[in-house]
């Protein structure tokens, strides 16, 4: 992988620049490291002993990838800005961003402050709670957007092919036994059935370490990096990736178990761009092998169920 950036291996002077910048916009504004993911860091904002909120900057500004070509992260973080807003203004439980700064040049980072939501930690997702998670999920894909930062850049089964090729092609190379030209070859009337689909907005990481639950409720969604207009089902297989597309979870987005065995095929092939997309991912950026076992496992389950259907 390749960065022009040196935040990925994060050190106490990637935090010392981002507090100076972020204390520059923010008076006072003291930064402490909290946590981090794949592609951001999270650090407390305070100002004296007042928790401000959380500030959300990106490993790398820009990254190039196996999977989605190079990834331009400062653009990203200000879809994040939009979407965010999106989903306040249509009552989706979101912190509201108090702050943020995509960077103008080499020495800047990009950034945005949101609330802190107080919830319990490592929740557990409940059947109660992935009925809920499926009626936020259901209340999401009802706002449509032309936002440009989320608009596919062509037709839907285009975008798609298109996506899906460089995801099984970067996948092939750690799950042998793939033959991405098959799987695309099967792929192209299935994608064209979509063609008449209505693009929803999607989140495309609905689990649950981006669900903040308190008091058996969930308070917040998180991390809309991921979000793209699109089928409502490519949501709905990641979601199923992720072993949330529970009986609980179809009762709250308001769907029969009948009207997944109707789309099982669809299904089977949006799960295939999440599960191509963690292998690399895993064996590319994480070093996580548990999650390159079981993705490389479900890519081969995939794989074979739509070329035998």
């Amino acid at each position: 992988m390749r960065t022009d950036d040196l935040s990925g291996a994060r050190g106490t002077g990637q935090l010392a620049r981002l507090t100076r910048q972020v204390a520059a916009a923010l008076d006072g504004v003291r930064l402490y490291a909290w946590r981090s993911g794949v592609d951001y860091w999270a650090d407390l904002a305070y100002r004296g002993d007042t928790l401000l909120g959380v500030v959300r900057s990106p490993r790398h500004e820009s990254l190039a990838t196996g999977y989605e070509g190079t990834v331009d992260f400062g653009a990203v973080l200000e879809k994040e800005v939009a979407v965010l807003a999106l989903l306040a203004g249509h009552g989706i439980p979101v912190p509201p961003v108090r702050a943020w700064h995509r960077r103008r040049g080499p020495d800047e980072l990009s950034w945005m402050l949101y609330d802190y939501v107080p919830h319990e930690p490592d929740s557990t997702l409940t059947p109660a709670l992935r009925r809920q998670l499926g009626a936020i999920t259901r209340d999401i894909h009802a706002i449509v957007t032309d936002h440009p930062s989320l608009v596919p850049d062509r037709a839907w089964p285009d975008y798609m092919a298109r996506r899906l090729h460089e995801r099984l092609t970067s996948a092939a190379r750690y799950c042998p036994e793939l033959v991405a030209d098959e799987v695309l070859a099967v792929a192209g009337p299935l994608l064209k059935g979509r063609s008449e689909v209505s693009l929803a907005l999607l989140h495309m990481d609905l689990r649950a370490a981006n669900v903040c639950v308190r008091q058996g409720q969930i308070v917040a969604v998180l991390d809309v990096a991921n979000a793209i207009g699109g089928d409502p089902l490519l949501e709905l297989a990641r979601i199923r990736n992720y072993g949330l597309l529970t009986t609980e979870f179809c009762a709250g987005y308001g769907w029969p178990a009948q009207a997944l065995r109707d789309v099982a095929s669809v299904l089977d092939l949006y799960e295939l761009d999440t599960a191509a997309l963690l292998t690399v991912v895993a064996a590319e950026e994480t070093n996580d092998q548990a999650l390159l076992a079981s993705s490389q496992r479900r890519v081969r389950e995939l794989s074979a169920a739509l070329l035998h259907r």
